[in-house]
């Protein structure tokens, strides 16, 4: 059976790109657009491999199989319970179609492709790390190329990051259920009195839709890696102590609001992160006055040493600071001895929450990684988070627990990130000029030095 391409399908087919995203509305032939790339990329050479996957085995048989069936009309040879297809090559040879669902994807690790095509790219959970680490180096060797279709869903949004951080070989499509001739005008002139705002938008123009109440956009939340920011003397350690044994231990290192090294430990008990923490404190010459670690449950023991005299202790369910008024400056007191607190926000940690919003949509962060695991998961912690306040008037976010829930893990990453912003509302507050101030800042400091040549003399021993 012969498929005739509408012209929006015929551009896609046509383009010489190497790698095609492709987002469209609902019922506008992007499956079609799938079919016809695979075809044209199997049959013009023979012994090629073409993948094609869904979100799930049970989608991949319902979108594709049937009508790729149809497509073929009896030629090529077909196994069903594999789901494969070998179809004849323009040179006489032939070459194979496998279909499968993306909870499956490692299966597919190790083998070669020539051509991959994703649908429903964006109910493809943690589809970066698998692409980057199973499907982009199964294209190496065969300089293959992919399709990425999808209509975009605002939950997951990789459509829209795919064509964020899209290269030279890379080509971005986009049609609406509009663009399909074969779709009766009156039922999309329904559709459109219908559904709600968002939903048309989204599913029959095919655009890219905010979650309502975000507190972070999300493509400033994909800019925080490759943010170039003004560099800072300043360096600061964040620690976030694992709760428990599934749990790791975090330590983000940073110079001014970039934050340039991650390092996380299994396992790791309170003299070990004590320890840990000293070495970093040596090695990177930080004060332990811009050390913080979460001081609840393992971490209390950490924070209260006297090996760490001097270090952060921060724990959310302090009061927010008022930054407005005098309070002291002094990294090393802790601040609720020496600050006025504020009722504008729930707490410490819903105030740390809302100034790293505002950091991170202003593109006044940068986080620098290799790591596609670390870079995913502050994406996709950050990205749960929404305005939770309630009519009280204090300012909350979604909390911690939630946060949880919705991962299935800790947000360990990501609190790293909000325990920083505690340094940021510290700055904000203007010095005492009292003596008495004076006088105590020149003894921590003083504290501070000895610390630090204690330190300096351990790590020589």
């Amino acid at each position: 059976m012969h498929l005739i391409p509408h012209d929006k399908q015929k551009e896609i087919i046509e383009s010489k790109a190497r790698f095609k995203i492709i987002r469209a509305g609902r019922r506008s032939g992007k499956s079609t657009v799938a079919i016809e790339v695979m075809l044209f990329k199997a049959v013009e050479k023979k012994d090629r491999v073409i993948f094609y996957i869904a979100p799930t085995q049970i989608q991949a048989r319902s979108i594709i199989w049937l009508s790729l069936l149809k497509r073929l009309d009896g030629i090529g040879v077909t196994n069903e319970q594999r789901l494969e297809i070998t179809v004849p090559t323009a040179d006489g040879g032939t070459s194979m179609i496998k279909i499968a669902g993306w909870e499956n994807r490692e299966n597919f690790r190790g083998q070669s492709a020539h051509h991959i095509c994703f649908d429903e790219t964006d109910t493809c959970k943690d589809f970066f790390i698998g692409f980057s680490e199973i499907f982009r180096p199964a294209l190496i060797d065969t300089e293959g190329s992919a399709s990425f279709i999808g209509t975009p869903k605002k939950e997951n949004p990789n459509l829209r990051r795919l064509e964020k951080e899209a290269g030279v070989e890379w080509r971005s499509f986009h049609f609406t259920s509009w663009d399909n001739p074969n779709l009766p005008v009156d039922e999309l002139k329904k559709a459109e009195k219908e559904l709600d705002h968002e939903t048309y938008r989204q599913e029959i123009l095919a655009e890219y839709v905010e979650n309502a109440g975000s507190l972070f956009k999300y493509t400033a939340l994909v800019d925080m890696f490759s943010n170039t920011i003004t560099k800072s003397n300043e360096k600061y350690l964040i620690v976030d102590i694992a709760d428990d044994g599934s749990d790791k231990t975090v330590f983000t290192f940073w110079e001014g609001l970039e934050l340039y090294r991650v390092e996380q430990y299994a396992r790791l008990n309170t003299e070990g992160v004590i320890n840990q923490i000293r070495e970093y404190a040596a090695s990177d010459r930080i004060p332990f006055s811009q050390i913080a670690v979460d001081s609840i449950g393992v971490g209390a023991g950490v924070a209260s040493s006297t090996l760490l005299d001097g270090i952060v202790g921060y724990k959310s369910s302090y009061g927010a600071i008022r930054t407005d008024e005098d309070p002291t400056r002094l990294p090393n007191v802790h601040y609720r001895q020496n600050v006025t607190l504020t009722t504008e926000y729930a707490n410490l940690r819903s105030q740390c929450v809302f100034t790293l919003a505002g950091l991170v949509n202003n593109h006044n962060i940068a986080v620098k990684t290799t790591d596609v695991r670390i870079k995913e998961a502050i994406i996709e912690e950050l990205a749960l988070y929404q305005d939770a306040s309630k009519g009280d008037g204090k300012r909350m976010p979604t909390q911690k627990d939630d946060i949880k829930q919705l991962l299935g893990r800790s947000p360990d990453l990501s609190d790293t990130l909000i325990m920083r912003c505690y340094f940021e509302i510290r700055e904000k507050m203007l010095p005492m000029q009292s003596e008495q101030v004076v006088q105590l800042r020149n003894q921590l400091m003083s504290q501070f030095k000895r610390n630090e040549n204690n330190v300096s003399m351990n790590s020589t021993k």
